[in-house]
């Protein structure tokens, strides 16, 4: 799939599962990252800090781990050759970004949670709801600017402002799948199992105790889930990356630019080569007018008819003077012919042959007007 291309949302959503197996090596990073992350909250509370504290202090790192995760699934979709070391490297600048952006939407939200609680009324409280959900819709692709653009904070806000605004449609279509998804797909399993285990597992499935079987279907769903998460991820990458290639790009098929630029001619010197530098002076259509003596004219040809073309040759072509000819010498127009060894050999037959024929008939002298042939090998 070429993201440079227009592609609809359904193609992006089908083209993610594939990007998530591609990434097969980075969601496998990312659990080990995830599970350094959760060990190290558990380190904070086991050492009496309370949880919030520490997960306000390894916030950090976790937005490290999602910026190196994003990288990872960009390079996969556009074909490019950066390692996981390299993603990390390159996700410490975009990670102090991040964390910027978090504080303001931070302040954000807090505000509007404060407002919704201190008016008390039901009103003002959806009112605020439906703004925050606006302001999440119009900073979707914040993230993603900062660790695939490497933008700041501030332009990364305006930048998915205006994608936004411009390309609602397919933004909105991505966050109902977003959001449609992974309900579709939950009830449709726990449907599943609602079903078919009293059918056909009715033996091995206990309802009053934990066993063996239900830690198996809980592992199962819990890997489904996590991959189909990883998946909801890779299709935010892929319309985020499609909907750049058209709007900060100017076109999905953008067209080779031509730029033709008007510098002035040049003075050269007797040798044809440019004098060196402070010796040239540009020549303009006055000097050559007035100093050298030419004439410039100008004309432009609008019709393929002879008559217009004949026109035009009129006044861009002007006959060189009978004094400015060069005659050509009278000597040396001989005609030369050039041969190969074969042809030697059948003109030295053929001479042998006249020679034969004219031995005994009488040779005039060649005219002096009569034109000689020099023939070269």
């Amino acid at each position: 799939m070429d993201l440079r291309e227009q592609q609809n949302i359904f193609t992006l959503f089908l083209n993610s599962f594939r990007l998530t197996n591609r990434a097969g090596g980075a969601i496998f990073a990312l659990i080990l990252l995830g599970i350094l992350l959760y060990a190290l909250i558990f380190a904070f509370a086991w050492l009496g800090l309370p949880l919030v504290i520490a997960k306000i202090l390894v916030m950090p790192f976790s937005l490290f781990c999602g910026a190196v995760f994003m990288r990872q699934l960009g390079i996969k979709a556009q074909n490019d050759g950066e390692s996981f070391s390299n993603s990390c490297t390159n996700a410490a600048l975009p990670t102090v970004y991040l964390v910027i952006y978090s504080l303001i939407m931070g302040v954000v939200a807090g505000g509007l949670a404060i407002l919704m609680v201190a008016s008390r009324s039901v009103p003002i409280a959806v009112i605020g709801y439906i703004l925050f959900l606006f302001l999440q819709f119009r900073t979707i692709f914040v993230p993603a600017a900062i660790v695939l653009r490497e933008q700041g904070p501030i332009s990364a806000l305006i930048y998915s402002w205006q994608l936004t605004g411009h390309r609602w449609g397919m933004t909105l279509s991505m966050c109902l799948i977003s959001f449609l998804a992974p309900i579709l797909v939950v009830g449709a399993a726990g449907y599943a199992l609602y079903v078919g285990i009293p059918l056909f597992f009715a033996d091995s499935f206990h309802l009053a105790a934990l066993t063996a079987p239900w830690l198996v279907a809980g592992g199962v769903l819990l890997v489904l889930w996590f991959l189909f998460w990883v998946s909801l991820a890779g299709f935010y990458i892929l319309v985020f990356l499609n909907l750049d290639y058209g709007e900060n790009r100017g076109s999905y098929t953008p067209a080779p630019e031509v730029q033709l630029t008007d510098e002035p001619t040049q003075v050269f010197g007797a040798d044809n080569n440019v004098l060196p530098p402070g010796l040239g002076k540009p020549v303009t259509e006055q000097d050559l007018h007035h100093q050298v003596g030419l004439q410039v004219t100008r004309a432009s040809l609008k019709s393929a008819e002879p008559e217009a073309m004949n026109q035009h040759l009129d006044k861009v072509y002007q006959p060189p003077k009978s004094e400015d000819i060069v005659q050509y010498a009278d000597e040396d127009r001989m005609p030369t012919i050039l041969f190969d060894d074969e042809m030697a050999k059948q003109i030295e037959a053929n001479q042998q042959m006249w020679a034969q024929q004219t031995k005994h008939e009488k040779t005039d002298k060649p005219d002096d007007n009569q034109t000689s042939i020099k023939m070269s090998k």
